[in-house]
């Protein structure tokens, strides 16, 4: 019985082996694994200088951030969606500026108003009444001075009382002083607004037309646009969140023009007294030499950075700094994305 048991567990192990093999075979055997093997790339130059590059768009890779921190109300483009310059990508909320909006334009209204009373002055009206009351009270004025003058005249002091002759006097003194208050007034009236009222108020318009400002101001950061005419690389923000605090790790957007593609390359800085930007220069994709990419030399940016991209060569320095020049990918590949790393080989006069 115990033989038997034993020699079935070594009979199901032989047939799991087999099947193990002939899985391995097929899957040797199959279309998929007869393909072209990939060869590293090499480089076609005799005398040359390496490095990586790194895919951008033309237009370098622009991370869109906010200058407030508030809720996204609205992500208005998609990945891979091409935009214009001053498009709209996504809006944050913004109802309590709304608000504040409609009020500030009440107040700057309102102190517009009041300039424009204060310009009005004076108006014909107030001219006409403050003419009248002059005449009133002139006319007040002249009856008291006369019924004053009368009882000094008098050649008997006793025809009239000392009382009588204290009350007209008195009537004619508050009739005068009433009379110099007309004369004043109307003189006001007709000068118009008093130049520093008037200067308040412009004051005041220009305060509320600040504030008016500041706040279609702060709406509009609220807005955030397209700096440029490009594509939609990236998108990491959704409506409903809070943008992330550190935008240049996480940004919320990336743009970029990628009609034209360039290649960021970075060379170890002891290999840049013999680089030459007119210098031939090609790129591969890494690990496959079938692919090649010609360069065309567009710049290069004279403030070296720490080394980040490796080679992965054995002789590879990574403790030391590189230069960066700027190519363009001369063949449009479609294969080729934003961000995706490749060798490339620059041309040199010396012989290694």
């Amino acid at each position: 019985m115990n033989r038997n048991y034993f020699l079935f567990i070594i009979f199901a192990a032989l047939v799991c082996l087999f099947l193990i093999f002939f899985s391995l075979w097929k899957e040797i055997d199959s279309p998929l694994s007869k393909g072209p093997p990939i060869e590293p790339p090499i480089a076609p130059f005799q005398s040359y200088i390496s490095g990586v590059g790194i895919v951008e768009a033309s237009s370098e890779n622009i991370y869109i951030g906010t200058p407030v921190n508030r809720i996204v109300d609205k992500v208005l483009v998609k990945v891979g969606e091409k935009v214009k310059k001053d498009q709209i990508l996504f809006k944050l909320e913004d109802q309590d500026l709304t608000a504040n909006l409609a009020a500030q334009e009440a107040a700057y209204h309102s102190s517009l108003a009041k300039l424009e009373k204060l310009k009005a002055f004076p108006r014909p009206e107030d001219l006409a009444d403050a003419t009248a009351a002059l005449n009133s009270t002139k006319i007040e004025w002249e009856l008291a001075k006369n019924q004053h003058e009368m009882v000094q005249g008098l050649s008997d002091p006793r025809a009239i009382s000392q009382e009588e002759k204290n009350r007209r006097f008195s009537n004619y003194q508050q009739s005068e002083a009433k009379w110099q208050q007309a004369q004043a007034n109307w003189e006001k009236v007709k000068a118009g607004t008093w130049k520093p009222d008037l200067k308040i108020a412009q004051l005041e318009v220009l305060e509320a037309k600040a504030n008016l400002n500041r706040i279609k101001a702060e709406i509009q950061r609220t807005i955030i646009e397209s700096p440029i005419d490009g594509t939609v690389l990236q998108v990491k923000i959704h409506e409903g969140e809070f943008p992330p605090a550190d935008t240049l790790r996480t940004p919320m957007m990336i743009l970029g023009n990628i009609d034209e593609i360039y290649l960021r390359v970075s060379i170890n800085q002891l290999d840049i007294p013999t680089f030459r930007p007119e210098a031939k220069a090609v790129a591969y994709l890494q690990e496959d030499g079938h692919l090649e990419y010609p360069l065309e030399f567009v710049r290069v940016e004279p403030f070296l950075v720490n080394k980040q991209n490796l080679t992965n060569e054995i002789t590879e320095k990574v403790d030391t700094k590189v230069l960066q020049i700027i190519y363009r990918i001369i063949k449009n590949d479609s294969n080729l994305f934003v961000g995706q790393q490749l060798d490339v080989f620059i041309e040199t006069k010396r012989k290694l």
